[in-house]
């Protein structure tokens, strides 16, 4: 009979305490090239730069466009993000529903979006992932770090221990946890440039 590996338990923030987290986190920080750092701490500038341009070229106010990014970032790549984004928003003024195009995230995300646009509506402070990501990305607010699963990723392990299996989705608590510890270890920073800067370098550390 052949032997069967077993799969290895992941990792939850449950199993971890404050201190664990946060010298996890400084760990990927402090192992971040001078080139990371630069991308980290630009990137919000960048995606705001990005949701300018397309409320100028539509239209519309720079917060509604990040607030339609946001909705549509959910286990979605960046780029794609962008492009999801914009084709939303060419549709909808087009006078085309939901139905008319596909997206790289989940089909309720898609819907929300178009809600966004149609009915002005507002991501709620109970979604905390989205609210925060438009929040930073549309207007750089300080009073919010965005946590994905790359962060709780980060949270999870050093950069040493190469790429281990982790639960990367998390409750509205647990989301507040890691915000406060994430602010903490920022210090001189604001927390959405550490958080960018960690999320810079986990990704590239493990390839993706």
């Amino acid at each position: 009979m052949k032997k069967t590996t077993p799969t290895p338990e992941k990792r939850s923030i449950v199993n971890l305490t404050d201190e664990e987290i946060k010298a996890n986190l400084n760990s990927w920080f402090a192992s971040s090239t001078d080139e990371q750092i630069e991308g980290g701490r630009h990137w919000y500038r960048a995606a705001q730069v990005f949701c300018k341009h397309i409320a100028t070229k539509y239209g519309l106010e720079p917060y509604l466009v990040a607030s339609v990014v946001s909705v549509l970032s959910p286990r979605n790549q960046w780029e794609r993000n962008k492009f999801d984004a914009e084709a939303c928003i060419k549709a909808w003024k087009q006078g085309k529903d939901a139905s008319s195009l596909k997206v790289c995230t989940f089909n309720a995300n898609k819907l929300k979006a178009f809600r966004i646009l149609t009915e002005g509506a507002e991501i709620a402070a109970s979604s905390p992932k989205t609210h925060a990501f438009a929040m930073n990305v549309g207007l750089l607010s300080n009073e919010h770090i965005t946590i994905d699963s790359w962060h709780v990723r980060a949270c999870l392990c050093n950069p040493t221990e190469g790429v281990v299996p982790t639960v990367d989705s998390i409750t509205a608590k647990q989301y507040r946890r890691i915000e406060a510890l994430t602010s903490e270890c920022a210090e001189g920073l604001t927390g959405y440039r550490y958080q960018a800067i960690v999320w810079v370098t986990i990704k590239q550390a493990w390839g993706r």
